[in-house]
C-alpha cells in the first residue's frame, strides 16, 4: 500500500514536471511540440463572434479543415466579435481572431474607435477570407423605404464595441441624422432581428457576409426590407474609409425578403488575424492547412465561397511572417 501512494506521488510529480516543461512565460500551456525528426503539432485557439453570425459558421468551417489537413488542432471559440477578438489575441488569451478589415485597420493605426487607445503595432494579418456586407433592414410592415425615414425612430446602430459604429453613424449623418436624433440601440445580430420582428426597434444596422443566420431565422417568419445606401454617400464613405467596397446584397437572399432589386450596400472584407510574436510555423500551417483543404469546405455558405487564391492574401495591416512564407511557395504573393 505505502509502494503504491509513493508511485501516485511521483507521479503527480513527473506531470506537474512536464505541464511546467510545455508552459510558456505567460502561463499558457505551450501550443507546439516538436518532435525529434523535426516535425510539429500544436493547436490554435480562434476567436471567432457570435454563434448565430457568419463569422462563426466560416470559422468553424476553416477550423475543421485545418485540424484534419494539418498538424495542428484548432479550437474555435464564439465571442462578441471584431473588437474583443483584437483585445483577445493582443492579451494573448487567443491565437487567431476574425475581423472585419476596419477594426483591424482601426486598430492597427490607431484611428477611428481606437483613437484613445493608439497604434496596436503588434497585430499581423493571417488572410483575407471574404466580404461582409452592411444590412441596414426594416420590417415590410413599417412602411420605412428610405435610410432618411430613420430620424426620430428606435434604431440599433450595430454591437456595441465594433468599429463600424463610427461609420454607421457618418452614414446616418449623410442623410442629416445625428445620434440624438435617434434612439439608439447595441445588439447582435439574432438580438437585432427578434427586436425587430417584435416592433421594439424600428431598424437594425448589421455586418456579416450575407446569409447572416441570425437574421435568417427571424425572416423565415417575418417580411424584411434591406435600405439602399444612395450612391454619393457610398463614395463620400469610401473617399474616407479607403479600405471599404462597393457593394450589393442580392435580392431574395433571405426568405421573406422584399427587395425586388439587389440593394447597394458598402462591403468590408473579414478577415483573419493574429499576433506579431505567433510562431511562424504554427500560423505558415494553419494557412497552408486552409488553402490546400479550400475544396472541402468551399461550399459550406456564400460567403466560404468568396475565399481563393486571389484574394486571400490582400493585405490591410502587413501580413505575420508565416502566413507570407507560405503565400510566397504558392506563388501567392511577391511581397
Amino acid at each position: 500500500m505505502k509502494n503504491k501512494i509513493v508511485g501516485i506521488v511521483y507521479g503527480i510529480l513527473i506531470l506537474a514536471l512536464v505541464v511546467a516543461f510545455f508552459q510558456n512565460r505567460d502561463g499558457h500551456v505551450a501550443r507546439k511540440i516538436t518532435n525529434p525528426d523535426g516535425s510539429y503539432t500544436g493547436s490554435l485557439t480562434l476567436g471567432t463572434a457570435s454563434s448565430t453570425g457568419t463569422f462563426y459558421y466560416v470559422g468553424a468551417a476553416i477550423g475543421n479543415a485545418v485540424s484534419k489537413a494539418a498538424p495542428l488542432n484548432i479550437n474555435v471559440q464564439a465571442t462578441s466579435g471584431s473588437n474583443e477578438n483584437i483585445s483577445m489575441v493582443l492579451n494573448q488569451d487567443i491565437d487567431l481572431g476574425m475581423a472585419n478589415c476596419d477594426s483591424i485597420y482601426s486598430a492597427y493605426n490607431g484611428t477611428m474607435s481606437y483613437s484613445n487607445a493608439g497604434p496596436q503595432e503588434d497585430l499581423r494579418e493571417v488572410a483575407s477570407l471574404y466580404q461582409s456586407q452592411l444590412h441596414i433592414f426594416v420590417t415590410e410592415s413599417s412602411g420605412i423605404r428610405d435610410i432618411a425615414d430613420l430620424k426620430g425612430r428606435k434604431v440599433c446602430v450595430g454591437s456595441q464595441g465594433t468599429s463600424y459604429l463610427f461609420i454607421n453613424e457618418k452614414i446616418l449623418a449623410s442623410y442629416g441624422i445625428t445620434m440624438k436624433d435617434i434612439q439608439p440601440f447595441y445588439m447582435n445580430y439574432a438580438e437585432s432581428a427578434e427586436a425587430l420582428a417584435n416592433g421594439d426597434i424600428d431598424a437594425a444596422f448589421q455586418t456579416g457576409g450575407y446569409p447572416i443566420a441570425g437574421i435568417q431565422q427571424s425572416a423565415a417568419t417575418t417580411a424584411f426590407r434591406m435600405l439602399p445606401i444612395a450612391d454619393e454617400v457610398i463614395e463620400e464613405i469610401i473617399a474616407e474609409f479607403p479600405f471599404i467596397n462597393r457593394t450589393t446584397i442580392p435580392a431574395g437572399i433571405y426568405e421573406h425578403q422584399s427587395n425586388e432589386a439587389e440593394v447597394s450596400t458598402l462591403g468590408y472584407m473579414t478577415t483573419i488575424f493574429c499576433s506579431a510574436e505567433a510562431d511562424p510555423d504554427l500560423i505558415y500551417s494553419f494557412v497552408k492547412g486552409m488553402m490546400e483543404s479550400l475544396d472541402t469546405y468551399h461550399d459550406t455558405n456564400d460567403a466560404t465561397r468568396q475565399i481563393s487564391a486571389e484574394t486571400i492574401a490582400t493585405t490591410h495591416i502587413p501580413l505575420h511572417e508565416g502566413a507570407l512564407r507560405y503565400y510566397r511557395e504558392a506563388g501567392i504573393s511577391q511581397e
